[in-house]
């Protein structure tokens, strides 16, 4: 008797801390999203404060009304899609992607699946609408993990619906690494483009201007914070 009453004493015990567990990463989230609240309604004030003088404030409304940001990803999510991020990475670096998946530029190396395209450089023709996706199989499919670690977290948050999803990249950027002010096309991409930020904090800039040779950029009409494990939907 005395056995059975400590294992049943034990099975207590774990289950308590199991739903400690539960609770406190349930915790963790709800207070990252108010700290992403706080976040984005400071940087409004900032930016209403900034900008007002100039005329701008409507541009800005603009730009924060197409925005919406949820700390969907806990700390122990985020090591486990870091850790399937360093295997692509890794599978790059071995050559086991096809040649238009992977394309490499100074501090940053951005990995198409599913879908790729022509952008920049890469353009036989230059100008807004010139963006071409490539044919079908020209680089790789989704990785399932995408679809199981961060696909499902996405729908099952009500973002997108199911089977939306047919695009996949991922930007890796090295300390300083940044991508330049751009349009993602509309003949391209659907609405909503979702973005979902791991390994650091970061920031999204909207409104600046980029000079190279040095890398110099203008003030941003906004530069919103972005946390690591946060997803940030442009509309």
């Amino acid at each position: 008797m005395a056995e059975k009453s400590s294992t049943k004493i034990e099975e207590v015990v774990d289950l308590r801390t199991k739903l400690n567990g539960i609770f406190k990463r349930k915790r963790r989230t709800l207070e990252e999203d108010r700290e992403i609240k706080r976040e984005r309604r400071q940087t409004r004030r900032n930016s209403h404060e900034s900008h007002s003088e100039n005329g701008d404030s409507t541009e800005l409304e603009k730009i924060h009304e197409g925005i919406t940001q949820r700390a969907l990803f806990d700390d122990e999510d985020c090591l486990k899609i870091e850790k399937k991020i360093d295997e692509v990475v890794a599978n790059a670096e071995k050559g086991r992607y096809r040649e238009k998946t992977v394309d490499r530029a100074p501090l940053r190396i951005k990995y198409f699946f599913g879908e790729g395209y022509t952008y920049g450089k890469q353009m036989s023709e230059r100008g807004p609408g010139q963006e071409r996706l490539y044919a079908r199989g020209v680089v790789d499919d989704i990785p399932k993990w995408i679809f199981d670690m961060v696909e499902r977290k996405i729908v099952d948050a009500g973002i997108v619906p199911k089977n939306f999803i047919n695009s996949a990249v991922i930007n890796d950027y090295q300390p300083g690494g940044c991508i330049v002010s751009h349009i993602d096309p509309g003949h391209i991409f659907d609405r909503p483009i979702v973005s979902a930020s791991f390994f650091s904090a970061s920031s999204l800039c909207f409104g600046c201007k980029f000079s190279f040779k040095p890398i110099r950029t203008t003030t941003p009409v906004l530069s919103l914070p972005i946390s690591r494990g946060c997803v940030t939907v442009l509309r």
